[in-house]
């Protein structure tokens, strides 16, 4: 840190701290634009924080990244969560990769059979099948398609 300055060592103790002191620690870790209100800047400034006490350093990608977020946390931490597609329980993907066809049928949200096999999501599927790294969901063509029935 460039100077001795007094950490705190909890988040809580961070959410805690008054309006002047939470801008300080902004001003000594953000040379950048201030965020609004007061729940914006806790996230970041505690990524902040813990690295400068664990000697660690925040890529610059990261804290781009955390700031983008600081902006609007609620909307991120809803889309985080939501499951992009709905699919009803007995349905059956079928996908043609490299002249074979493959059936998966949905066993409940959280268990796709393949070849009577159990598995909890299609990634893992798809990558068994292409022997690489994949999305399930864009494998399956899944993604996209609510915004295709709107």
């Amino acid at each position: 840190m460039r100077n001795k300055y007094y950490l705190p060592k909890t988040f809580e103790e961070l959410k805690g701290l008054s309006d002047d002191k939470l801008q300080f620690y902004w001003d000594i870790f953000y040379h950048r634009y201030p965020l609004r209100g007061r729940k914006g800047k806790y996230r970041p400034l505690w990524y902040a924080i813990q690295c400068e006490l664990y000697s660690c350093k925040l890529s610059e990608k990261y804290i781009t990244r955390l700031d983008k977020y600081a902006g609007n946390p609620e909307k991120y931490i809803q889309r985080a969560h939501k499951c992009k597609y709905n699919l009803a329980i007995g349905t059956v993907l079928t996908k043609r990769y490299k002249g074979k066809t493959y059936q998966v049928i949905v066993k409940n949200k959280k268990a796709y059979e393949w070849e009577n096999i159990i598995y909890p999501n299609l990634t893992t599927i798809a990558q068994k099948i292409t022997r690489g790294h994949v999305s399930g969901p864009k494998f399956f063509g899944l993604v996209g398609r609510q915004n295709a029935k709107s």
